[in-house]
């Protein structure tokens, strides 16, 4: 059983619309690898549905995961929508702003992934390609639409990430977008097409970002990392 002193974690959820005990109901969703791999690192996750209070929820937890989804509304870098960019829920992306912002403020630990790694790089002052595969030099980046694949990702020797998982580690790609420009973020990853794959801030005590799946990849290093932050 999780000791009580565990630190609890809260990840973000996503509402879709599923055939759930009535044709398309309303569902709030996480794939279960997330709170698995909390877990195995010696969390307790909480997940969080969309319109919580924020200061409330962040009050607490002991650390907080964005986690990854739908894509987002281009409104927020500036841009109109690309005929492939779809499924948008402003709300959803500006309750996770909020969220991602207080814990920035609060200095609580914060991990980021595929969608949080957009949003995230979209608050600092960032934007993304909306659309890989019609990207000049990113058109064969991976897989997406549904389907998965592998690539390697170098990662700066300096950077917090680089103690966790070293400098090469090999993550997965199932997203059409990708972030053009970090903002303010420290970039700490990349892909051999130069696609921003990870970013940090490393005037926090742990703010890191991946566009790649660390729970779905195995890589329960960063999970261990996240949590061991959580305690101090």
């Amino acid at each position: 059983m999780m000791a009580l002193s565990s630190p609890v974690i809260g990840v973000t959820t996503s509402v879709n619309v599923h055939d759930y005990e009535i044709p398309s109901q309303s569902v709030v969703m996480l794939p279960s690898n997330y709170p698995e791999s909390i877990r195995r690192s010696g969390g307790v996750p909480v997940l969080i549905a969309e319109g919580d209070d924020v200061d409330t929820i962040l009050s607490r937890l002991d650390g907080l995961i964005i986690a990854g989804g739908r894509d987002i509304d281009p409104t927020l870098y500036g841009q109109e929508a690309h005929e492939r960019t779809t499924n948008l829920r402003p709300q959803q992306d500006e309750w996770e702003l909020a969220l991602m912002r207080g814990a920035i403020e609060r200095d609580l630990p914060l991990l980021c992934v595929c969608r949080g790694h957009q949003l995230l790089s979209i608050d600092q002052g960032g934007r993304l390609h909306q659309h890989l595969p019609s990207t000049p030099g990113h058109e064969s980046h991976g897989a997406c639409g549904g389907k998965w694949s592998e690539h390697r990702v170098n990662i700066e020797p300096s950077s917090k990430l680089a103690e966790i998982l070293g400098t090469t580690v090999i993550g997965n790609s199932g997203h059409h977008q990708g972030v053009a420009d970090a903002g303010n973020l420290s970039v700490v990853g990349r892909t051999e097409d130069g696609l921003i794959e990870a970013v940090e801030m490393p005037d926090k005590r742990f703010v890191i970002s991946t566009q790649w799946h660390p729970e779905m990849v195995g890589q329960s290093a960063v999970f261990d990392a996240l949590i061991d932050a959580a305690r101090e």
